[in-house]
């Protein structure tokens, strides 16, 4: 009797363990067929964790051409929150093409993958697709997506340098060069080139930018109205200015909604931030696309007050953005010729100043056709002269809708290689560079935001979700657990 009573436990004791044996089994061979088959479902209302229809039919346009995406994200490996959110977002790309694929560096553990990147500041992202590369400080739905477009274009956008008048040099290493900024325009697919207005009847049609950069003395009055021309076109002009300096380009900044004066800016706060008195801190920035998450602050060295008039001219949208801070003032050369900053209320200007503006302009006019333009210059009307009504009929149709952006600091120095990489100030005029290019707002993702949904029980509702978890599902457990253990006991007995 006794051994049979064993024999029946041995049987149990084995079938249990068999059961959990198997039971363990089933789970391991699920979880490895999750890991090689991932799948996510997104169950929040507001689709937090699903990528907007534009992303998708982005990525469409990878897997029609075949093109894998690669992505080097540089991030310290004490930043781990910031590794999980961004790698919940690559996710969600990887889940729609297979060809994502993506890497997390650490740049201060393996520096030979960054030198080789040229990573010289991170957060970076680098994403890759064929010979191409675009680069992004800070990972967002909008903003990766608007990598990847940028990966597909076929021709990078042209940056013309204007030269003659005493600029900072583009190619120059020197503390005031320009090769730094150069070398990040490039990083981020811009092709930068020289112009010399004396040389050419115009500005380059396949210009998408022109930057004035600290020119010492003024533009003539032919190059200042060939640049008139080109914004006429719906073109893109970025100027750093010099206190006291270039008054006819001052003047004709005036007609598109920048005000300036014969000023120079003093700041204490960048004394006590270790500077000089004469390079503002900004720290204030006005909402826009170019600021847009702008958290840093940026210096403008040997500044000059750039501000939008209260009643800009016709059709000008001008707009301050960067204000220094509330201990600084500005002063005239005769006051920085004598040594005495003091403020002066009758002529001086008291913080925060603008030290940055922006406009958007509407084109006066349609812009020439080729035939149109050598019509003009050489003067002959005839059938080889004439315009192609067509074509300058869809120029006019476009014009309507077409408007030129204007941006301009009051400092050069801040783009020279001894300041770009100050805080923010590369930051700055890249994000400036690329509203001016019109590439900050290639894809517009709509951000998701978590909503609450709260839940109004009835008194009713309230009782039964206490009596269910709190106390049924409970006693369900024990009087279960109490059969069990008597039906064993019954059975080992007989």
């Amino acid at each position: 009797m006794k051994l049979t009573g064993t024999r029946r436990q041995l049987m149990l004791g084995g079938g249990t363990a068999a059961g959990v044996l198997v039971f363990l089994a089933i789970i391991v061979a699920v979880q490895y067929i999750a890991l090689q088959h991932p799948k996510r479902w997104d169950l929040t209302k507001s689709g937090t964790y699903t990528l907007a229809p534009q992303s998708k039919k982005l990525l469409e346009t990878f897997k029609e051409k075949s093109l894998p995406i690669e992505v080097l994200a540089f991030y310290e490996s004490k930043d781990q929150a910031a590794r999980e959110s961004v790698s919940d977002l690559l996710d969600q790309y990887r889940d729609v093409y297979s060809k994502f694929t993506y890497t997390f560096v650490d740049p201060d553990k393996e520096r030979s993958v960054a030198l080789q990147h040229k990573i010289d500041s991170y957060p970076t992202l680098i994403f890759m697709a064929g010979k191409r590369e675009e680069r992004i400080s800070a990972a967002d739905e909008e903003t990766v997506t608007n990598a990847l477009a940028k990966l597909l274009r076929t021709e990078n956008k042209k940056v013309y340098l204007l030269k003659g008048h005493g600029e900072l040099n583009v190619t120059s290493t020197e503390p005031d060069g320009l090769a730094t900024a150069k070398e990040q325009m490039e990083k981020q697919n811009y092709a930068v080139e020289e112009l010399i207005l004396l040389q050419t009847p115009s500005v380059p049609a396949d210009a998408n930018l022109l930057v004035i950069a600290g020119a010492k003395t003024d533009p003539l009055d032919p190059e200042l109205e060939s640049i008139r021309e080109y914004l006429n076109r719906g073109g893109s002009l970025l100027v750093f200015l010099n206190p006291f300096k270039t008054p006819k380009l001052t003047a004709f900044l005036k007609d598109y909604g920048f005000e300036t004066r014969e000023d120079i800016i003093v700041d204490r706060m960048s004394r006590v931030l270790g500077g000089d008195y004469l390079m503002p801190v900004v720290t204030t920035y006005i909402k826009s696309p170019i600021t847009k998450n702008f958290t840093m602050a940026s210096f403008f060295p040997e500044a000059r007050s750039v501000r939008a008039p209260a009643k800009p001219p016709a059709q000008v949208d001008a707009k301050e953005l960067c204000l220094t801070s509330p201990v600084s003032w500005t002063i005239s050369q005769e006051q920085l010729a004598s040594g005495n900053a003091d403020f002066n209320e009758k002529t001086d200007i008291k913080g925060p100043v603008s030290v940055m503006a922006v406009s958007t302009v509407k084109t006066p006019e349609a812009p020439k056709t080729d035939k149109e333009a050598k019509k003009k210059d050489s003067g002959i009307a005839g059938e080889e002269a004439a315009p192609d009504k067509k074509v300058a009929s869809d120029d006019q149709a476009g014009a309507k809708t077409k408007k030129a952006r204007i941006a301009v600091l009051g400092s050069s120095l801040i783009a020279s290689n001894k300041f770009f990489k100050l805080q923010g100030n590369g930051d700055l005029i890249l994000n400036t560079v690329s509203w001016l290019a019109e590439d900050e707002n290639l894809i517009a993702v709509r951000p998701k935001t978590a909503r609450s949904q709260p839940i109004v029980l009835t008194a009713n509702e309230s009782l039964a979700f206490l009596f269910i978890p709190v106390i049924l599902i409970p006693l369900a457990v024990i009087v279960i657990g109490l059969a069990i253990h008597l039906y064993r006991r019954r059975t080992l007995v007989a």
